[in-house]
């Protein structure tokens, strides 16, 4: 029987099951046999299997961070490559009338040579005799007032003479004369040398007109924030980091490529910010009328190394590789989204949906376990003295951009009691973050719920269904995600439907006030577990600030990749990489290949997913092992310790 029918006679059997229990999970060779200092899968509510008959086996994500990467894919379909530093589309502008005409007068390069060919120039229009007389007084060096160095023509020319007067005095000599009219008549005033040449503002233009106010460029970073990078530009451009634009923030800890704009900031300028990057290359850059803004992105290709892998091999892990191909895996909010320290981000999230901005406040700058030296011994700081300057001097910035904006607001206003005005100073784009994982976080508990009452067979009665856009089948993605539509009503599933639909169009909705819920005992899970917080769906529309009332919106909960392929690999040296990253085919570099008699064997996995998919919840499913990044980090250490 193949991988996908076993899913869905495991589906008509009954709800599916758990396949590793957590005991299995957190076994005394395990790291998380420790007390664990981060967030589990299980306490993010991460706990189903959709494919049967498989306990899994061992390897390592992220060994290195260069063994996973990310390639954003645009609206259209395309994967986006950074394939040069330097090219740019840079369009021509196309010439007005007049720069026809001034090209087709062509200037001397030599000034005296173009003195001499304006007079040349000047006689058709105005007789030899007034060239002449207007040529004795341009040659005239001693410096005179005003009037001295006026000459007025004393007769009136019509409207193409003057014209043509113009063009040649603008053109062949814009640093010896400006000529104006006055009553009529042509008033030719000697410059002196120290003026500056006159600009014909008239026929200027936008220097972005003709190409859009917006440059495009692809950016691709190694063990970066998106906005780390992006806040690097703009300090060494000093310029506002709110020029730039984005269709999506990419994992830290990988090598990712994605597109960005910058209003008005032409290429050369960014090629010139590229080369004092820290971790981050910029590149093919062309211009457009439009922002690159968030969500507008196809979705992602990933490209990730199993490292260490123990437990499975070619032949026993052929069925599952081809089961999630064909069937895919749960769309769990992937454990990033709730961070990766001892307080996780829902945990804030919590507070904000309440409005209790001193716990907030305590949660973001209270000490943590397991955190880097430096932040922890400012953290300490604050939790014995509560001042912020002392603890901002020892914070180092680029670790902690939500705590830096409240420290910066108390030492500003001179006082720590207006919590939320602190809170208000963090960008909004992370202060939305802890609501938003808070919602991913009732979410996963309402999809596991969901399959362990009902299963993976399909749409059952009191479902909600949307019909999902085919990605696996390479059909072009939407500029909005498809597994998070908010305009889109689902449609409720009966006896009589049930059969119109499958299992992938079954939708469930992230917390909020405009989103219907469905109609069976998954709905309790979203009423139970926010009671638990204080909070309720319908309270969610009461919030005081409007950025905090929670709409909603709906996902689907199991999905497919699209192109997924693997690849079995033998190393010897951890430290070498098994993949290549853009810029190390621009540098002529070649892929990493496999060694014959390799010690170690990895798993290459390359496969598309729809925006908002997290590639860790795929490598779940094959896998069975917690992705939480602190476990996966002790991994990591004890396999360097044993080396």
């Amino acid at each position: 029987m193949a991988a996908s029918d076993q899913v869905h006679a495991e589906g008509e059997q009954g709800p599916a099951k758990r396949l590793k229990s957590e005991s299995a999970v957190t076994d005394a060779a395990s790291p998380q046999a420790q007390t664990p200092t981060y967030l589990r899968e299980i306490d993010a509510g991460i706990t189903e299997f959709i494919t049967p008959g498989w306990s899994g086996f061992d390897a390592i994500i992220k060994h290195r961070y260069s063994d996973f990467f990310v390639n954003e894919i645009d609206p259209h379909g395309n994967v986006v490559h950074l394939t040069s530093y330097t090219d740019a589309i840079d369009p021509e502008p196309p010439k007005t009338e007049a720069e026809i005409e001034i090209d087709a007068l062509n200037v001397p390069g030599d000034a005296q040579a173009a003195f001499d060919e304006a007079f040349v120039r000047l006689e058709p229009i105005l007789g030899a005799s007034d060239a002449a007389r207007i040529k004795s007084h341009l040659e005239v060096t001693e410096e005179q007032t005003l009037e001295q160095r006026s000459l007025v023509l004393g007769r009136e020319l019509d409207k193409d003479q003057r014209k043509g007067v113009y063009m040649v005095t603008n053109n062949f000599l814009p640093t010896r004369v400006t000529c104006e009219t006055v009553d009529g008549q042509l008033r030719f005033i000697r410059r002196l040398p120290k003026d500056k040449a006159p600009s014909d503002k008239r026929g200027q233009r936008s220097k972005w007109a003709h190409a859009g106010d917006y440059c495009h460029f692809v950016m691709q970073k190694e063990n970066q924030d998106s906005m780390d990078i992006l806040q690097q530009i703009a300090r060494t451009l000093k310029c506002n980091a709110r020029v730039f634009g984005m269709a999506g923030t990419k994992d830290k800890r990988g090598i990712t490529v994605q597109k960005c704009s910058a209003f008005r900031i032409a290429h050369d300028r960014l090629i010139w910010a590229s080369r004092k990057l820290r971790g981050g290359r910029l590149g093919n850059f062309s211009y457009g009328e439009k922002e690159i803004k968030l969500g507008e992105l196809g979705g992602n290709q990933f490209t990730i190394i199993l490292r260490h892998v123990q437990g499975a091999d070619a032949v026993s892990l052929e069925p599952v590789l081809l089961g999630i191909r064909n069937t895919g895996f749960i769309n769990y909010f992937g454990m990033q989204r709730f961070g990766t320290q001892s307080i996780s981000s829902h945990t804030i999230g919590i507070s904000v949906l309440k409005s209790d901005w001193r716990r907030i406040i305590d949660l973001i700058l209270c000490p943590r376990i397991g955190e880097r030296d430096d932040v922890a011994k400012a953290r300490n700081v604050w939790d014995t003295t509560r001042d912020p300057k002392a603890t901002l001097e020892l914070l180092p910035r680029r670790a902690a951009l939500a705590e830096h904006s409240v420290l910066q607001h108390f030492v500003k206003s001179g006082s720590t009691n207006n919590c939320s005005a602190a809170f208000a100073c963090i960008p909004r784009n992370l202060r939305l973050m802890y609501v938003h994982a808070y919602q991913s976080f009732i979410w996963n508990h309402a999809v596991s719920e969901r399959i362990r009452v009902f299963g993976t067979k399909g749409a059952v009665p009191g479902d909600l269904v949307i019909v999902a856009s085919d990605f696996s089948d390479n059909a072009h993605a939407k500029s909005k995600a498809p597994e998070e539509e908010t305009r889109v009503v689902p449609v409720l599933v009966t006896e009589e439907n049930a059969s119109d639909y499958s299992i992938y169009d079954v939708v469930l909705p992230l917390p909020g006030w405009d989103v219907r819920y469905p109609e069976h005992q998954v709905k309790n899970v979203y009423e139970e577990l926010m009671a638990k917080d204080g909070l309720s769906p319908s309270g969610l529309a009461k919030h005081p600030l409007k950025e905090y009332r929670l709409a909603g919106a709906y996902r689907h909960f199991l999905i497919k990749p699209r192109d997924f392929m693997y690849e079995w690999m033998r190393y010897n040296d951890d430290a070498l990489p098994l993949a290549r990253s853009d810029s190390d085919a621009i540098e002529g570099k070649h892929d990493p290949e496999s060694i014959e008699f390799g010690q170690n064997v990895a798993l290459k996995l390359k496969f598309d997913l729809p925006p908002s998919a997290y590639a860790t919840m795929l490598l779940r499913e094959l896998m069975r092992t917690e992705t939480a990044a602190g476990y996966q980090t002790q991994l990591s250490n004890n396999t360097e310790s044993k080396e």
